[in-house]
């Protein structure tokens, strides 16, 4: 099955709508937090990125340290990366799947773990924020235009 079908497949079982961008990207909101799925079609795979927001502004150096060993041999990341998007410096959470080996259920499973990664790297990443008092947390605006799917209750 092709990415693109997989997708659509997995779209119509939780219930989201499957209007990819030019680039084959579908977006969509698991539990609060924003995940792309992508169809990568240069590598016959399906990619998932998940928003981890901005870098704190001090003891970056302790947090850098943490994400690379929990990169190695991926064992903190749960098959996932861990990375700093150099288009907008933000950091994001990143994992492909072989087209061949996935279908509509495989990636609900995967993209079920890849929440769940996600979700335990922003408050790692929210808690390196939280230590320092001096600088106020963003409010989150819900408003963002993002279909919730309504899955993974956690």
């Amino acid at each position: 099955m092709e990415a693109s079908e997989t997708i659509k497949a997995f779209c119509g079982k939780v219930g989201i709508p499957y209007e990819p961008d030019k680039y084959g990207t579908c977006t969509f909101k698991a539990d609060g937090l924003c995940i792309a799925v992508t169809d990568v079609r240069e590598i016959d795979s399906i990619g998932l990125v998940g928003d981890l927001g901005e870098p704190p502004p001090e003891r970056l150096e302790n947090l850098y340290k943490m994400m690379l060993e929990a990169n190695h041999l991926l064992g903190g990341t749960g098959g996932a990366t861990l990375s700093l998007n150099p288009d907008n410096g933000r950091f994001a959470l990143c994992q492909f799947f072989q087209c061949r080996t996935t279908d509509a259920d495989v990636l609900y499973s995967e993209i079920e773990r890849f929440v769940c990664t996600l979700e335990t790297w922003t408050k790692v990443i929210g808690d390196f924020r939280d230590v320092l008092p001096s600088i106020p947390k963003a409010k989150e605006d819900a408003s963002d235009g993002l279909p919730d799917s309504g899955f993974i209750s956690v």
